[in-house]
């Protein structure tokens, strides 16, 4: 299995520390901060790490080719000749990525925290390999089918049997049992009811209620609303 990490950065925040190496090299709990992730990468199982590197790469190789060997992993580079942002990068590395066609984990490098990378990976596993992103802090319930392409914020909460896919639910939000959305983007803060329906690009401002069993079809709701009946066309609602 493999990782991609994007090292490519200036590092400004931490400078002057990093005129003198590249920020992944700069010591968290005296170990580079690079090495947690590549450790913990390990832990779960992959065995080639791909790192999209750029500024200063020299030292980024010279360090990662003893960590290569002490691990027993293969450690490959991409380099950007220029800023690639976070999905440049990406399609730079393909060739690496796609050679088997197996799921893969991307990384920035300046990440430090619990990687859950096994949870993560049986998570991805189950909904049909497509990309997810779950903020650790969310609570999903069970018989869930979350994806493909879904963004899970910090600190919301999926009912039982909730089916979300090509949705961004953001902080906060709550999805009630055996709701279904398609689709959409849920704003902060805002419940959506049992048994409710959403699709078509329906999206819900920040703080908004929708009632159980409600069907919404393309709905734009403005916030800190309650909605209490379906909305069957595609609206605004203020």
């Amino acid at each position: 299995m493999k990782a991609l990490i994007l090292v490519g950065g200036y590092g400004t925040r931490l400078r002057p520390l990093t005129l003198s190496v590249p920020k992944p090299l700069v010591e968290f709990c005296n170990k580079p901060i690079l090495l947690h992730q590549v450790e913990a990468l390990v832990k779960a199982g992959v065995d080639h790490v791909v790192l999209a590197v750029s500024y200063m790469s020299d030292l980024l190789e010279r360090e990662m080719r003893v960590q290569e060997q002490r691990l027993g992993i293969r450690i490959s580079l991409s380099h950007e000749k220029e800023p690639l942002g976070t999905a440049g990068p990406l399609a730079l590395a393909r060739e690496l990525l796609n050679v088997d066609n197996e799921p893969f984990f991307v990384l920035n490098s300046d990440v430090i925290c619990d990687f859950p990378f096994k949870d993560l990976l049986q998570f991805h596993c189950n909904h049909g390999k497509e990309g997810t992103i779950v903020d650790p802090t969310a609570q999903i319930g069970e018989n869930c089918t979350i994806g493909p392409n879904v963004i899970i914020g910090a600190g919301v909460v999926v009912e039982d049997g909730v089916r979300i896919k090509r949705c961004t639910v953001l902080k906060g939000a709550r999805v009630r049992s055996h709701s279904w959305l398609e689709s959409c983007i849920v704003g902060w803060s805002s419940s959506v009811g049992q048994w409710v329906r959403m699709e078509n690009v329906t999206v819900l401002g920040e703080d908004v209620i929708v009632n159980d069993e409600l069907y919404l079809n393309g709905a734009n709701v403005l916030p800190h609303k309650s909605i209490n009946e379906s909305v069957p066309e595609p609206r605004i609602i203020m």
